[in-house]
């Protein structure tokens, strides 16, 4: 099979850390956006809670047209407790997108880590 007109693309891996030092509705990571991205994939999304007070983490991807979609309202987290809120083979964000995240205490960190894709050709 010839792969010389096949749409080839560039990789880049970075992690996203937030610490909240409030419960207001934080961005948490946009998707670049431009002619030549296409889309990123959050592979891993680990909660920390790093007090000592249970708290509730609300998750959303806001689209270009501003509509929200929660991933997760309202999920638990126990005092002192490190979750993986990602569970699949990825969560694809389209170019432009945002990811949102709302805490009921300041005692969260989150780290993301996300591969990004760029046509290459």
């Amino acid at each position: 099979m010839d792969l010389s007109s096949q749409r080839q693309y560039i990789q880049r891996a970075i992690n996203v850390k937030y610490a909240f030092t409030a419960t207001t509705q934080q961005t948490i990571y946009t998707a670049p956006t431009g002619d030549d991205f296409d889309f990123a994939i959050i592979k891993s999304f680990l909660a920390c809670d790093h007090g000592n007070q249970q708290t509730d983490i609300n998750v959303s991807i806001t689209d270009t047209g501003s509509n929200e979609f929660f991933i997760y309202k309202e999920k638990n987290i126990s005092a002192h407790e490190t979750i993986e809120l990602q569970t699949n083979e990825g969560i694809t964000i389209q170019q432009g997108e945002i990811v949102k995240a709302q805490v009921s205490h300041a005692n969260i960190h989150l780290v993301l880590s996300i591969i990004e894709y760029a046509r290459g050709d």
